[in-house]
């Protein structure tokens, strides 16, 4: 597993100085001269040196937190202590490891509180953390009447049922949404887990560390979000996501004739993970799980998948529960207006990929995300793609061809 980035300034400091009274420049330092060098010629900066293009050099300047000479990410180091570097000082580290988590999680404290985040990212919010229930069935896909469609459940995204006043005749305009979501949460969370809040304490504490200390900005202590209270899967209301993934596969039932897979996803109760109002916002996962807290999810997330699908009842042979597992950015007005959410980063060799690129979370996601920082590796910009119509795929047609 990964422990966090590497970067040039963290390396000047292991290698330590060459001898006594020997003045040392840092490469920082070094960068920011041959910058001021190529303006003063009025040409781009070296080939060499951390921006491969003025443009690249320009963004970083826009930038509110990172400094123009912020260091370039040379590889990762492992949990383990090993360090795997890239190939030369012009190759590149691509991050599929989450927006926040990148900068958050993986940079270190020292680089990030010194040259500061990609603009936008205080004011992003992570998506609660998901998690999966995995259920085999007994039976054909074509025996249960089920497809490859993944169903869906978008609790605010409900049709709004107006209603009319009997005795005026006067409209009156529904809600849009659920009205009845967070009063049944805060029903179950009343009914479920009284004596819960000491051992969410205990949990706390053994996470807070992960996800307190380096999960808000680099100027804010990280606290625990409080609402009136926890938030719990609603069975009939919250949102859920039911795919059967081998109905999707036409070898499947060749080669498991008679069974059938389902995965159910839904977003984990306040039991798994806790909520810190940070910036940006984050939640830090429970590492020890609630074993009553887990089964009565189960239950609930089975009875829910019941009623949807009235023909599984009682055909399931074997129940799973997974998670949390984290899910990315939220999908709010503020993860598509940073500016900062891109491919290319404010650190030389640093970049993201992943399906926060885009505006979906599926497998096709993550593939243009990781074409987008392709071409961000490359150095194709604005320009490259819509007037030259120079990219990645583009070159590796010209190059079959030739």
């Amino acid at each position: 597993t990964i422990k966090e980035f590497l970067f040039e300034e963290e390396e000047e400091e292991e290698e330590g100085g060459k001898g006594e009274g020997e003045e040392k420049k840092s490469r920082a330092q070094k960068r920011m001269e041959k910058r001021e060098a190529a303006k003063k010629k009025g040409g781009a900066p070296d080939k060499e040196g951390d921006d491969k293009k003025s443009e690249g050099a320009k963004e970083v300047k826009d930038m509110d937190g990172p400094k123009p000479d912020a260091p370039r990410c040379l590889g990762v180091v492992l949990a383990d202590g090993r360090t795997v570097r890239a190939d030369s000082e012009s190759g590149a580290v691509i991050s599929h490891l989450g927006f926040i988590p990148t900068f958050v999680r993986y940079v270190p404290d020292s680089v990030r509180i010194e040259h500061g985040v990609p603009r936008g990212l205080p004011a992003l919010s992570e998506r609660k953390p998901l998690m999966r229930v995995l259920v085999g069935l007994k039976g054909a896909a074509a025996d249960l009447n089920v497809t490859g469609a993944d169903w869906y459940r978008l609790p605010n995204a409900r049709i709004a049922r107006d209603s009319v006043d009997e005795l005026t005749g006067e409209v009156k305009a529904g809600t849009i949404g659920s009205d009845s979501s967070s009063s049944s949460s805060s029903a179950i969370a009343g009914e479920e887990d009284q004596g819960g809040d000491d051992e969410d304490k205990k949990d706390l504490e053994a996470t807070d560390a992960e996800g307190g200390s380096k999960a808000g900005a680099p100027h804010h202590k990280g606290k625990r979000s409080r609402g009136g209270g926890k938030s719990k899967f609603d069975a009939g209301v919250s949102w859920m996501k039911v795919s059967f993934p081998s109905a999707k596969d036409p070898s499947w039932n060749d080669r498991h004739p008679g069974v059938t897979t389902c995965v159910v996803t839904v977003e984990a109760d306040d039991n798994f993970v806790t909520e810190f109002d940070t910036k940006p916002k984050v939640y830090s996962i429970h590492h020890k799980r609630d074993g009553g807290a887990a089964q009565r999810l189960m239950d609930r997330v089975m009875r829910d998948l019941n009623d949807n699908f009235p023909q599984l009842e009682g055909k399931a042979e074997a129940v799973e529960l997974l998670g949390p597992h984290r899910a990315g950015l939220s999908h709010g007005p503020e993860r598509y207006a940073a500016r900062g959410v891109r491919a290319d980063t404010p650190y030389p060799g640093l970049y993201v990929g992943g399906s926060e690129l885009t505006v979906g979370d599926s497998a096709s996601a993550s593939n243009v995300g990781a074409w987008l920082a392709a071409n961000a590796v490359i150095g194709y910009g604005f320009v490259d793609h819509l007037f030259l119509q120079k990219n990645v795929t583009s070159d590796l047609e010209r190059f079959l061809e030739g």
